[in-house]
């Protein structure tokens, strides 16, 4: 079984609009103001709950968010007399309260970056955004914060140095989630709601959006440029998404035309991005696990290689 880690550096954007990337010991900052019990807000309808807890082997501290899944979207069981019946109507039997999904956040220690993996329908990067400025505070000062993918330094560069962009193209497969923080991806589930969900798994969503042959740079193509952050920052993106998953919706296809300085005329110049291409992730084979439970210590074991590879990259992204 295989499961992609993904790297993020985290950006907090203060009330002047100045972006500012958090550093190693910041993160260890709030690392450490999160030991204490769980805390839940309510982010988009869902409660979001996180603490950093410890695991002993092997010896790291990680923040562990989780969302409730709904009462309606939970799945059936059987027992060992082969009944089987909805979870959801056996509680007072089970004991079983709710079903949680999960996300694990680990800092990659000395740099300013961390990694995440996450079950199917996990907190979401914007989710956990959300829910690490409601706890930092950062609300009252009249700061937001943003998990930002790690890229290669090209794409990256590309996106920060743009003056703004001309046309993004945008495929979603599976579902895409209505609440999101992404305009696009709300737009894409509105343009696919009719759609039956037992179809959901054979279903494609593809936006297009163009200023034309314009270089002209204004409001709109600022906007085009922060709907392609909007889309990295909250979405799962892969040119191979897992099957079995591709119900909870991905995008496998993400290309932007950048509007960028031309240092030899006053005319900018145009440079395509494939995102998909320069998105950095580790695939972590979890083995022939697919009976087998998945616990903080075997998740947080594939985390640490998939951390270790990802440093060997580092001339790709630093």
């Amino acid at each position: 079984m295989t499961r992609k880690v993904r790297f993020y550096s985290g950006v907090e954007i203060d009330k002047a609009g100045e972006r500012h990337t958090w550093s190693a010991d910041a993160w260890q900052e709030f690392m450490d103001s999160c030991m204490d019990e769980s805390q839940a807000f309510e982010i988009r309808g869902r409660k979001i709950a996180g603490k950093c807890e410890l695991c002993s082997s092997p010896s790291v501290y990680y923040l562990h968010l989780t969302k409730n899944r709904e009462l309606s979207d939970w799945p059936e069981a059987g027992d060992t007399s082969g009944s089987v019946s909805n979870l959801a109507t056996r509680r007072a039997q089970t004991g079983i309260i709710s079903i949680l999904e999960y996300t694990y956040l680990l800092p990659v220690s000395g740099t300013p970056y961390i990694a995440l993996l996450r079950s199917s329908s996990g907190p979401m990067p914007s989710a956990i955004s959300d829910w690490m400025r409601m706890k930092s505070g950062m609300s009252e000062t009249g700061s937001s914060f943003e998990l930002q993918p790690v890229l290669r330094n090209n794409a990256r560069q590309k996106l920060d140095e743009a003056l703004g962009v001309k046309s993004l193209e945008v495929r979603f497969e599976g579902k895409p989630d209505p609440n999101s923080a992404s305009e696009i991806e709300r737009a894409a589930a509105e343009a696919s709601s009719s759609i039956d969900g037992s179809d959901y798994a054979n279903m494609s969503v593809e936006f297009r959006i163009s200023m034309g042959r314009s270089t002209i740079v204004g409001p709109s193509t600022e906007a085009i440029r922060k709907q392609a952050l909007s889309i990295l920052a909250n979405n799962n993106v892969s040119a191979n998404p897992l099957k079995n998953l591709v119900h909870s919706g991905w995008v496998t296809k993400l290309r932007a035309k950048t509007i960028q300085n031309n240092p030899d005329s006053d005319k900018p110049v145009i440079e395509p991005v494939d995102f998909i291409k320069e998105q950095l992730t580790e695939d972590v084979d979890f083995g022939s696990m697919k009976d087998d439970e998945m616990t903080p210590e075997i998740i947080l074991s594939g985390m640490m290689d998939a951390i270790g590879r990802f440093r060997k990259r580092d001339i790709e992204h630093s």
